[in-house]
């Protein structure tokens, strides 16, 4: 029978399902029917950790591209109430319609979005709770918006390429998909 390799004289009875060499029982750790010693133990931590930090940090990446994307779409949406804002500074005054309330709602959070944006790249701590609340207002405030216009939701499932079905799942859904990756980038947001 094998020595062990660390304890010569001592029989090797496991052998290691990595490295494969022969270790007595006092060196491995059994996990199910596998026997693995600490070194290689070691390894498969380490390799397990930075996977998980590279697959943390794609999904904290691709939120950042979310968040850029609804803060361009909110941009654009403002533009009637930047126009309003821009006549009457101008001089030619315009009459204030209750429409330009919702742009100016969309100049907000199209700004709180592209801050969102920067802070998910740079991996900021204050990411975590000020997305998880920007992007759940943002979530509801335009549900409600759909789903008390005319045609609502019926519009958006009757033509799938139309300009307010891309509106719908850039801003309903991607703020949905960017509150569950935020969510479930705690621990890289917040700190190993």
């Amino acid at each position: 029978m094998p020595e062990c390799i660390n304890h010569p004289g001592k029989d090797g009875v496991y052998r290691c399902a990595r490295c494969r060499k022969y270790f007595c029982p006092v060196c491995v750790e059994l996990i199910g029917d596998k026997a693995y010693c600490y070194e290689c133990l070691k390894e498969i931590v380490k390799e397990s950790r930075e996977n998980i930090k590279k697959s943390l940090t794609l999904r904290v990446g691709v939120s950042s591209i979310v968040a850029l994307m609804i803060a361009l779409v909110s941009l654009h949406n403002s533009v009637p109430a930047l126009m309003y804002v821009y006549s009457n500074s101008s001089g030619m005054y315009e009459p204030f319609s209750n429409a330009l309330v919702i742009n100016a709602f969309s100049f907000v959070m199209g700004l709180a979005f592209l801050f969102l944006s920067i802070g998910l790249a740079t991996t900021a701590k204050w990411t975590y709770n000020y997305g998880m609340v920007i992007s759940a207002v943002n979530f509801i405030v335009e549900l409600l918006k759909i789903l008390n216009s005319r045609g609502g939701i019926e519009l958006i499932l009757s033509n799938p390429q139309s300009d307010a079905t891309a509106f719908f799942i850039i801003m309903v859904v991607g703020s949905l998909l960017l509150f569950i990756a935020i969510l479930g980038s705690r621990k890289e947001l917040l700190g190993w």
